[in-house]
């Protein structure tokens, strides 16, 4: 990474953090300076990140759904020092065509990227736990601008966080505190290379379907830096689109 911003001091949380963009994001904010809480579901996964990065990390192998225990990991993380933000990078993103729609795979996605994203927001922003100001991104999805075929349930979620976001941001600003979303277009992760490896020849095709090729996780996570930092103070409610051109085709 080659911007650098000063996080000395300074407390998130991050969910999905055992891979893709979170896991980027987390090793990023911890890099410059910060302490993270990285929640994921994936515990040796999580002890990995532990083993690489020590006392600058906590970690808690937990499913974002449950907001019992994810207030409870929050609560401890901010006992000595209350939290500066967070980013939502859980999510789930399963095939549910209009022919085959399947509502419990329905209600775990909207669950997991929205309602879990609405539910950290609720608690880091709390008056026990929020620094009293600060700035907190949830990860949504071109899928949530761009109709995605056989992807109804993720483009609904998607699209709905992109909603929140803007309400969230409207009535935490008396806080100072700051909400955004980032839409990323497809992002080269290990997911994108299992892809690759059962359907080989379909990511060059989507390649092909973004003007400017697709992303990396550094890329994102260098957006999320700018978001959390104070030079970004002025930007709320917004969504940012960052897909190499794909939405606007």
């Amino acid at each position: 990474m080659n911007i650098n911003f000063n996080f000395a001091t300074k407390k998130y949380v991050v969910t999905g953090a055992t891979s893709g963009i979170g896991k980027k994001i987390t090793e990023d904010l911890i890099n410059n300076g910060a302490e993270v809480l990285a929640i994921g579901r994936r515990a040796d996964k999580l002890e990995n990140l532990k083993e690489k990065f020590g006392a600058k990390i906590r970690i808690e192998p937990l499913d974002v759904n449950n907001f019992d225990l994810l207030k409870v990991a929050i609560e401890k993380f901010s006992e000595e020092k209350r939290i500066d933000g967070s980013v939502h990078c859980a999510g789930i993103n399963k095939f549910t065509p209009l022919r085959a729609f399947n509502w419990n795979d329905a209600e775990q996605i909207i669950k997991t990227s929205l309602f879990a994203g609405i539910e950290l927001i609720k608690i880091v922003s709390s008056k026990k736990i929020s620094s009293g100001k600060g700035s907190h991104i949830l990860i949504g999805s071109v899928a949530g601008i761009k109709g995605e075929v056989g992807f109804t349930a993720y483009s609904a979620a998607k699209s709905a966080v992109i909603g929140a976001v803007r309400t969230m941001a409207l009535e935490l600003a008396i806080k100072d505190i700051r909400v955004n979303t980032i839409t990323p277009g497809w992002i080269q992760t290990e997911m994108t290379d299992s892809i690759d490896a059962r359907y080989p020849g379909h990511i060059e095709t989507i390649k092909l379907q973004h003007p400017l090729g697709i992303g990396t996780v550094e890329d994102v996570s260098n957006l999320a830096m700018f978001l959390l930092s104070d030079e970004a103070k002025w930007i709320t409610g917004t969504n940012i689109v960052i897909d190499g051109g794909y939405s606007i085709k």
